[in-house]
């Protein structure tokens, strides 16, 4: 038995509200907009009070960049933290290393980047390292990936790896979409992003953070996901 089902099999035997309180819950949707869609009304609907959503379509200018774009709802930060060292992201009027950008599809050096229910989106424009900060006082957050084709990739949360190839399989191609969520119950801290390939990146849209009691039992099917990638980063660790 590999440390990834280990680590699944030894989760199953704790009680819903030790299991919430022991790891990041990410839940990853099915591909496409049909699947991504749903998952994202099932996030809103498990929301409970107030819930924020930046959809990077107002006060925004098309192709702003810069290393940290906040939200104008004040959803949080997004930053840049290591930049993209080539390719599209230094076409035209952008440059690699200056930072994140606010793209439609008039203006998107990129094939396979788009946005979903808004015609902007933010773009990593190739970032190697991408972080968010959301705003303190919630656990919940979610939002539209696409694109993310780095099989090699991976999210930081709370110190554990979730790898791409785990979460959203080892062959994406370009075009791909997929709604992500995470709760923690002991709130919501930065979420790193990671691109380990060159020239290789993806856009975020409708990202929305809120807070929920426990999360669905819809949400707890779905942890074993996570836990694939808790299992891959001990893994590595042990190595």
């Amino acid at each position: 038995m590999n440390t990834a089902i280990k680590v699944v099999a030894a989760v199953a035997a704790l009680s819903v509200s030790s299991l919430v309180s022991a790891v990041p819950v990410l839940s990853i949707s099915g591909q496409g907009h049909s699947a991504a869609s749903a998952a994202e009304a099932a996030f809103l609907s498990s929301l409970s009070g107030s819930a924020i959503t930046e959809s990077f379509d107002r006060g925004y200018a098309v192709g702003d960049q810069a290393t940290t774009i906040n939200s104008v709802f004040g959803v949080g930060s997004f930053t840049s933290v290591t930049p993209g060292t080539g390719g599209a992201c230094n076409s035209g009027s952008y440059s690699c290393a200056d930072g994140l950008a606010v793209l439609s599809s008039a203006t998107s050096p990129f094939n396979g980047r788009f946005a979903l229910s808004s015609p902007q989106w933010l773009d990593s424009m190739d970032a190697r390292e991408m972080t968010i900060s959301p705003t303190t006082g919630y656990n919940s957050i979610g939002f539209y990936m696409t694109d993310p084709n780095d099989s090699s990739g991976r999210f930081s949360i709370g110190g554990l790896d979730f790898s791409f190839g785990d979460i959203f399989g080892s062959s994406l191609g370009s075009g791909k979409v997929f709604y992500v969520s995470l709760f923690d119950a002991a709130g919501l801290g930065d979420v790193s992003i990671f691109s380990n390939a060159n020239g290789d990146g993806y856009g975020l849209d409708n990202v929305t953070i809120g807070s929920v009691a426990v999360p669905e039992p819809g949400t707890f099917a779905l942890l074993g996901l996570g836990l694939l990638g808790l299992g891959a980063a001990r893994k590595r660790a042990s190595k």
